[in-house]
């Protein structure tokens, strides 16, 4: 019984040291082929991606961002937003001023807990607007920082675009 045990465990053992050498030796063929028509292709494709790898851009901590855009339009009021380099939030909502903690990944914003509000009184255009606008902020969005504009795209839909402001 101990030398079956020992010949299986042998057995598995050179099993999982041939097999990445086989798939190797089987993969090379698919990759001289798409060297090859990389190379063909490589003229046409000058004006695509050059293949460089794409650069880390940090948040914009500490900078005040002004709503410019809210999925395609411009809002009524002045609204926007400030994150500090810990996460702490605070902004205008177009009737709420608020604060909060948020974790920023590397390319996604997430709150930590339901932000504080001032409750105010609000029309009924502009608190539709107030309702797009905490829909992209608290569902996670997607950030990104093109020069002096910060674009957070909803995960569930919905645009809030932000210009740097003094």
């Amino acid at each position: 019984m101990k030398k079956i045990s020992t010949i299986l465990a042998a057995a598995f053992c050179v099993a999982t040291i041939a097999a990445p050498a086989e798939a190797k030796k089987h993969a090379k063929p698919a990759e001289e082929g798409q060297a090859q028509g990389e190379q063909q292709g490589e003229d046409a494709n000058k004006n695509k991606d050059d293949g460089a790898i794409p650069r880390y851009v940090p948040f914009p901590h500490n900078r005040n961002f002004t709503l410019k855009e809210i999925n395609g339009k411009a809002p009524p009021v002045e609204m926007w937003i400030n994150i500090d380099n810990t996460g702490r939030a605070n902004g205008f909502s177009g009737c709420k001023t608020w604060s909060g903690v948020f974790v920023i990944g590397p390319e996604r914003l997430g709150p930590r807990a339901m932000p504080a509000v001032n409750e105010r009184s609000c029309d009924g255009a502009l608190a539709g607007i107030e309702r797009d606008y905490w829909n992209v902020l608290l569902s996670g969005p997607y950030w990104d920082v093109k020069g002096d504009t910060l674009t957070l795209k909803g995960f569930k839909g919905g645009v809030l675009k932000f210009e740097r402001s003094l």
